[in-house]
């Protein structure tokens, strides 16, 4: 005989066997209390299982509106045939369900006893510090950045980071006062970030071009540049306006 999937079982399919994996924990278990599928309470502490055939958004808000009373929340899905291919696309799914404080029982209700029930993901309570390398990226990139050029949910089209937006400030002075050093672009106010920006597009993009003995040039390509950033480069223009570099 096959194994059940999604679409051959119900949900009170499920019930028997996160019953017995409960009981056997020492918990007193009952179904359909208060509108929660399964409640469960041990030394005064309430687990609440809601069963269901699928993850969706439902189901995560429905369990999300359990803990408003629980101790614990679990969602109780039946065990993917493919378990290895599920987890990887529903990753997302397994994510928030983590990030939620939820947990997550994979079911087999045709299985022995004992493998009836794998816990997939337990509850996991999260710390309130945040990621700190990751935080910190953020925040410098707030930061550096000199102006607010991306729209918000922008796809498909280039984004300004920082760096990129260091390299149109220096093409801006390129283009206003011709080839110049490092040290006159820092005077003109193009930050720290310079050294490096003109090094990796002189590697990357090609928008300058080093003349012996020091200084930088623009190139047609980072003329372009400049016309594919044009809301940016009109910010920087403007700064310029009344700017001249110094020796």
């Amino acid at each position: 005989m096959s194994a059940p999937t999604a679409s051959t079982l119900a949900e009170t399919d499920l019930y028997a066997p996160v019953r017995d994996y409960l009981a056997d924990q020492g918990y007193v278990v009952q179904g359909e209390v208060k509108k929660c599928d399964i409640a469960a309470t041990r030394d005064g502490k309430l687990v609440v299982v809601e069963m269901k055939l699928r993850l969706s958004a439902e189901a995560l808000a429905q369990a999300a509106q359990r803990q408003e009373i629980a101790d614990e929340v679990y969602l109780a899905i039946p065990r993917p045939k493919a378990l290895t291919a599920w987890r990887r696309r529903s990753g997302h799914w397994l994510y928030l369900i983590r990030r939620m404080e939820l947990g997550l029982l994979l079911v087999s209700p045709r299985a022995r006893k004992a493998s009836r029930v794998a816990v997939e993901q337990p509850v996991r309570i999260w710390d309130s510090v945040k990621q700190g390398g990751r935080r910190g990226a953020v925040v410098r990139e707030v930061q550096r950045r000199a102006g607010d050029f991306n729209e918000g949910g922008s796809v498909r089209r280039r984004l300004l980071n920082s760096y990129r937006q260091t390299a149109i400030h220096i093409a801006c002075c390129l283009e206003r006062f011709g080839p110049l050093t490092i040290r006159q672009l820092h005077r003109l106010g193009t930050g720290l970030e310079t050294r490096s920006a003109l090094e990796n597009s002189l590697r990357i993009e090609k928008w300058f071009r080093l003349k012996p003995p020091s200084t930088y040039a623009l190139t047609d390509e980072g003329r372009a540049g400049l016309v594919e950033f044009a809301h940016a480069a009109e910010h920087y223009r403007l700064a310029l306006r009344d700017r001249e570099p110094e020796p």
